[in-house]
């Protein structure tokens, strides 16, 4: 579904390039790429090309500074078919900075040593850049098949992004020049019907997981694309994704076993709780039982007033003010009563609904 999202837009000015932004309408590109799986190879070229110009432009505009957050959930197709940054500082776009904030997006695209802050130059955007080609081809079926040159040429530029080569780009300046052609339009025309004449779609395509409820990336396929091999790559994929599993499936477990814990835990200080509630009331009832026999049994009025009051006192900490009020009545009866005992009847009559 198509919303309006604010991305940015450079202007070219001779060697110069100042930033500006604009609101378009369009779609996220993971988004864009769960409901359309197959690509023509004309539109991912021209794509994979766009995105290393905003990236190289953005740089430039901001005196080499990192986007730092590039990725398919940071990217915006048009309604135009074209590709976009988002504006990370508009607030409108603050749902999908809550994407990219997710642990799965940052451990897939973003650099481990950038996280540390001893990146050099623009190595994270470079990394994350290579990882977005990785993730847009194993996602989608390109139509028609890549040629064997154009394979190892994408392999070529992931592995020297993502720093797996041994040789690195300073900047993308290197990626816009090794990045493969657009192929013409006579060219493509002739490799599509060759493709329809075969009757197949021979696209390399491989799957990837989204998991939650949120938009989340699961494992990219670290084993590249093209040269390595489909076989070889779906078995890493296949590596990775079982051994994620297992991840997610013990983090499972003890996060059920750490409630179940806690759900202990608070059982037993309720129970403790109540048990404690339990004795303080029977100390209670017991000491009111026992001042009620001196009461009865005493004949020194002093020591009957104090007993019947102490008990008084007790009644009225129980919550039992009508109790109370009968136990001020026995003392009235046999000593006559005080100022004390009728400041008491007064604390239990407010007491009383």
């Amino acid at each position: 579904m198509e919303e309006m999202y604010e991305v940015l837009k450079f202007i070219e000015h001779d060697a110069h390039c100042r930033q500006s932004m604009d609101c378009i309408r369009g779609t996220v590109l993971l988004s864009y790429l769960k409901e359309h799986t197959r690509i023509e190879k004309t539109v991912l070229f021209s794509w994979f090309r766009e995105l290393a110009v905003s990236v190289d432009q953005y740089h430039r505009s901001r005196n080499r500074q990192n986007y730092r957050y590039l990725n398919p959930c940071s990217i915006v197709v048009s309604d135009e078919g074209r590709l976009f940054l988002l504006d990370m500082e508009a607030p409108d776009n603050e749902p999908a900075m809550k994407h990219m904030q997710n642990r799965a997006v940052r451990s897939h695209f973003v650099k481990p040593v950038y996280e540390i802050g001893v990146c050099r130059n623009n190595e994270a955007d470079l990394f994350a850049y290579g990882r977005t080609i990785q993730f847009v081809l194993a996602y989608t079926e390109v139509y028609p098949a890549m040629k064997r040159r154009e394979e190892v040429c994408l392999s070529r530029i992931i592995d020297r992004c993502t720093g797996e080569a041994r040789k690195k780009y300073d900047d993308m300046r290197g990626v816009l020049r090794d990045l493969p052609a657009v192929p013409k339009q006579r060219e493509y025309s002739d490799e599509c019907r060759a493709a329809d004449g075969r009757g197949s779609f021979a696209g390399r395509r491989m799957p990837v997981i989204l998991a939650g409820s949120a938009v989340c990336i699961g494992i990219i396929i670290a084993a590249g694309v093209g040269r390595k091999g489909l076989v070889e790559s779906r078995n890493a994929y296949a590596r990775e994704r079982k051994a994620e599993q297992q991840a997610e499936q013990l983090a499972e477990q003890q996060e059920e076993d750490q409630r179940e814990q806690q759900e202990e835990q608070q059982r037993k200080e309720a129970a403790r709780e109540k048990e404690n509630e339990e004795a303080k009331k029977m100390l209670l009832d017991q000491a009111i039982e026992a001042y009620g026999k001196v009461m009865e049994l005493e004949q020194d009025q002093d020591k009957l007033k104090e007993a019947g009051m102490k008990k008084m006192e007790l009644e009225m900490q129980k919550g039992d003010y009508e109790q109370a009020l009968e136990t001020a009545g026995m003392i009235a009866g046999k000593t006559g009563g005080s100022e004390e005992l009728e400041m008491l009847i007064e604390d239990c009559e407010k007491n009383i609904p």
